[in-house]
């Protein structure tokens, strides 16, 4: 049985400041626990409720914890309520140490670039789709919201488990891609519509709905780019847009 101290530590992961202080994440339901005992990381402890530990599918996650050796806990299900953070939660979840990510993991390829995206689900989802579409790594800056925050997790749906996902700030972000000769293109509703397809590495910043990309980033892209709409349509949700232009610069479609 877990800690108090273990229990009031995981419940912590639920918020920024916790899961910077543990260095730790929590994921919930057997999508992401099964997607957790595949990935190279490490996973601390998968608990489950005492009372589902008939279940077949969670008797299997079980048996692949235990052969990877991770510790595994029957717990009641109120503990299971207290750590989830879904409003109607799957009976297993788990803990596991956020993956140290950097510059040094992202390889060739598209970069794609989360400036102030605040709705952790808009995260999730974009990682999910810039991963799915060939992304090389998706890295939050300014104000985006966490990527292993839990809500990011269901939304990327085990996603970030498989490339690069990580934070750093706007300066280092423009020094690097700089440095390597990524040329940066901007997202902008007020732009002109993409039309062909970029060759090489391409860093693509998408910002929030809301403001945009940050003046940083816009000062230093070589590039405005943008989805056109129908007439009447002011603009797309982030999710939207970032997937519309990733599958038009990795298949070369024009619009149209």
């Amino acid at each position: 049985m877990p800690t108090r101290a273990e229990i009031k530590a995981w419940r912590s992961l639920h918020r920024g400041k916790g899961r910077r202080k543990t260095g730790c994440f929590l994921a919930e339901g057997r999508r992401l626990v099964g997607e957790m005992l595949e990935w190279p990381g490490r996973t601390v402890a998968v608990l489950h409720a005492d009372a589902a530990e008939d279940e077949p599918e969670l008797q299997a996650l079980l048996a692949r914890a235990a052969a990877r050796g991770v510790r595994t806990e029957a717990v009641p299900e109120a503990i299971v309520r207290t750590l989830a953070d879904a409003a109607t939660p799957q009976p297993v979840l788990a803990i596991g140490e956020v993956p140290a990510y950097g510059w040094a993991d992202v390889g060739d390829g598209k970069v794609v670039l989360l400036d102030g995206v605040q709705d952790p689900g808009n995260v999730g989802v974009l990682v999910r789709t810039a991963l799915a579409l060939g992304a090389a790594a998706v890295i939050g800056v300014g104000e985006t919201a966490d990527p292993w925050g839990p809500k990011a997790l269901r939304a990327s749906a085990g996603a970030s488990f498989r490339g690069p996902v990580f934070r750093t700030d706007t300066a280092d972000a423009v020094e690097r891609l700089a440095g390597r000769g990524i040329p940066i293109w901007v997202a902008a509703a007020d732009a002109p519509p993409l039309e062909a397809s970029p060759s090489g590495p391409l860093a693509l910043a998408l910002g929030s709905e809301a403001h945009g990309v940050s003046a940083l980033l816009l000062a230093a892209a070589a590039r405005a780019v943008s989805v056109p709409l129908a007439r009447g349509v002011e603009s797309l949700n982030v999710a939207s847009a970032g997937a519309i232009l990733l599958d038009r610069m990795r298949t070369g479609r024009p619009f149209g």
